[in-house]
C-alpha cells in the first residue's frame, strides 16, 4: 500500500526520533565507558588524581618516581599505600609548557633550577602575576652538568674567543657563567653559541659545530666519545653547590591543596633519602623511571650516579631554617645569579628570593616525627678536603680569578674594604664550587726587600685565607696558601714600569684547582 504524503513524513520524523536514540545511547556508553576507565586508572571517585607534577627527563625525579611506583596514579604505590595520594607524574621537557599548564591549572606543581628562575621572575612575569612560588629543593646536581671541550683546551683561560655552545637561561647558562667568573671572563669573552637545550648543545659539539658545549648526563659521555682528545673540562661534580632543581606551585593552589602536597613533599624527601642510601631502591627507581620516560636503563642508572637527591636537612638549610648553616642557600643562589642574569639582559628587575619562595612547607615538616626520626634525612655533608699533597699543591690550576685587594704598605691586615671585595668576588664562588681545593697567591710589585717582599705576600695571602675560614666557616683544608713576592708579575708588567704596572702585580690570585677525576 502506498504511503500518503502525511504517511511518509511521520515515517521519516520516527526514524530520525530512533536514529537520535541510538546515537544518545552509543555516546552515553562510549563516554561511561572511558569515564569508568579514566576513573578506575586514577581515582574512582572524583575522575581526576590527586596531584598532577610535570618533570623534564631527568633522573632528578626519580624519588618521586620511586614512591609513584611510575608515572601513572595507582593504588599498588607507596605513596597511595601510605600517604593516600593517586599522583600523576607528567613527562614535560619544555619549560613554557609547564608554565602554561602551571596557569591553565592543568599542573598542580612543575620543576625549575633555582639557579635560573630568576630569568623568568622579573618584571611583567606572567610566574609573578600568578603568585607562584618554590616550595622544596628537590636535588642538586652533582656532575650532571659538564662542559665538554675539544683536544687543546686545557684551562678556562683557553676558552676565550672559543665557539661554545649552550642553552640560555638554563642551568647550563648558569654552570657556564660561574666557570667564566672563575677566570676573570664574561660571555662577551667567548663566542657563544645559543641552542634550546642541552641536547643540541651536545648533538652541534659531536657534529664539530663548537668548540665546547654545556651539556647534561650522559650526553657528556657520548661526546667525549665522538672526539679524540676530548675531555669534560669542569662539571658540577666540583661546582656542586651552584646548580639546585625545585618544585614550583601556584600560592592560591598550595592554600587549597596544602594537606595533599604536604605529604607529597614529605614523600618526596622519603624517596630521595631511599635512593640515596639504599642500592635496591635505586636500581628500582631508575628501571620506573626508564620506563616512565623512556629512557635506557643503563644510561638512567650512569645520570642518578651525578645527582644528589635533597632531604629534610638539605631543605631546612636551603631555605634558611638553620641558622647555623653557613653554605649556599636558595636566597643566595638565586640572589646572586638574579645579578649575573641581570648583568647579561636575561633578567629583568628580578623579584627577591623571599616573593618567589614559601618555606612553610618546610617548616611543618620540621616537627614531624617520622621523618625527625629518620637519620636519613639530615642534610648533607659540606665537601672534605684533606691536606693538600704536594702534588696538588703544585698541580696545574684549570682557572685563576684575580682580585685587587689593598693593603697598607708593609701590612697584611684585611681592612673593611678588602672583605667587601672578598665576600662579592670569592666567598659565593668558592661555595659553588665546593670541590675545588683553591691556591691563594699573594703577590707584590718589586718595591723593597726581596725577602721581606715573600713573607709579606705569604701574610697576606693567608690572612685572605683566615677570614674566609674564620668568617664563612670554610675548610681550612680547601686552602693552599703562596707568597710569590714579586717573582711573578703579570705580563707586560715585568720590570714594574710604572705605577699602573706595581698595582697590577699588587695582586692576590684565587686558582681553582678542579681535583676531582673529569670523566
Amino acid at each position: 500500500m502506498e504511503l500518503t504524503e502525511k504517511g511518509k513524513k511521520t515515517v521519516k520524523a520516527g526514524r530520525n526520533v530512533i536514529i537520535f536514540l541510538v546515537l544518545l545511547v552509543a555516546g552515553y556508553f562510549i563516554y561511561n565507558y572511558y569515564s569508568k576507565g579514566d576513573k578506575l586508572k586514577v581515582d574512582g571517585k572524583s575522575g581526576k588524581p590527586d596531584l598532577v607534577v610535570a618533570y623534564n627527563t631527568f633522573t632528578g625525579v626519580e624519588g618521586l618516581v620511586l614512591m609513584n611506583g611510575g608515572m601513572e596514579p595507582n593504588e599498588n604505590s607507596t605513596l597511595y599505600k601510605e600517604y593516600g595520594l593517586k599522583v600523576l607524574i607528567k613527562q614535560m621537557d619544555a619549560v613554557k609548557d609547564t608554565r602554561a599548564g602551571l596557569h591553565s591549572g592543568d599542573l598542580d606543581l612543575v620543576y625549575c633550577t633555582t639557579d635560573a628562575l630568576s630569568v623568568e621572575m622579573g618584571s611583567g612575569s606572567e610566574l609573578l602575576a600568578d603568585n607562584v612560588v618554590q616550595i622544596m629543593q628537590v636535588n642538586q646536581s652533582h656532575g650532571a652538568d659538564a662542559i665538554v671541550v675539544r683536544k687543546g683546551i686545557d684551562d678556562v683561560e683557553n676558552l676565550k674567543h672559543k665557539k661554545i655552545a649552550y642553552a640560555v637561561g638554563t642551568a647550563s647558562h648558569t654552570l657556564l657563567l660561574n666557570v667564566l667568573e672563575s677566570s676573570n671572563l664574561k660571555m662577551a669573552d667567548i663566542d657563544g653559541y645559543q641552542v634550546g637545550d642541552g641536547v643540541e648543545s651536545a648533538n652541534a659539539f659531536k657534529n664539530g659545530q663548537c668548540d665546547a658545549a654545556v651539556v647534561w648526563a650522559p650526553d657528556d659521555e657520548d661526546c667525549i666519545a665522538s672526539q679524540a682528545g676530548s675531555k669534560v673540562l669542569v662539571s658540577s661534580a666540583v661546582a656542586s653547590q651552584i646548580i639546585a632543581d625545585g618544585l614550583l606551585v601556584k600560592s592560591d593552589v598550595l592554600k587549597e591543596k596544602r594537606s595533599k602536597i604536604t605529604k607529597l613533599v614529605k614523600a618526596w624527601l622519603v624517596g630521595n633519602a631511599r635512593v640515596n642510601n639504599n642500592a635496591a631502591d635505586k636500581k628500582e627507581a631508575n628501571a620506573l623511571f626508564a620506563k616512565g620516560f623512556k629512557f635506557p636503563e643503563d644510561i638512567a642508572a650512569k645520570s642518578a650516579d651525578k645527582v644528589y637527591f635533597s632531604t629534610l636537612g638539605d631543605n631546612i638549610n636551603f631555605f634558611g631554617l638553620n641558622s647555623t648553616y653557613t653554605g649556599m642557600t636558595g636566597d643566595r643562589m638565586y640572589g646572586r645569579m638574579a645579578i649575573k642574569y641581570t648583568e647579561i639582559g636575561l633578567a629583568k628587575s628580578p623579584s627577591p628570593w623571599r616573593n618567589v619562595s614559601d618555606p612553610s612547607v618546610i617548616q611543618e615538616l620540621q616537627s614531624d616525627k617520622d621523618l625527625a626520626d629518620d637519620a636519613h634525612q639530615v642534610a648533607v655533608k659540606p665537601e672534605a678536603f684533606q691536606p693538600a699533597t704536594e702534588e696538588i699543591k703544585k698541580k696545574q690550576s684549570q682557572s685563576s680569578k684575580v682580585v685587587s685587594l689593598e693593603f697598607e704598605t708593609n701590612s697584611a691586615q684585611l681592612d673593611q674594604d678588602d672583605k667587601v671585595i672578598i665576600d662579592r668576588e670569592i666567598k659565593e664562588l668558592a661555595q659553588g664550587f665546593a670541590g675545588a681545593y683553591i691556591r691563594v697567591e699573594g703577590n707584590t710589585d718589586n718595591v723593597g726587600n726581596a725577602a721581606l717582599n715573600d713573607r709579606l705576600s705569604l701574610n697576606r695571602a693567608t690572612s685572605v685565607i683566615n677570614y674566609l675560614v674564620n668568617e664563612h666557616k670554610f675548610d681550612v683544608n680547601k686552602f693552599i696558601v703562596v707568597g710569590n713576592g714579586s717573582r711573578v708579575p703579570v705580563p707586560g708588567c715585568e720590570s714594574n714600569q710604572d705605577e699602573a704596572c706595581k698595582a697590577k702585580n699588587r695582586r692576590t690570585e684565587f686558582q681553582f684547582i678542579w681535583d676531582k677525576t673529569e670523566k
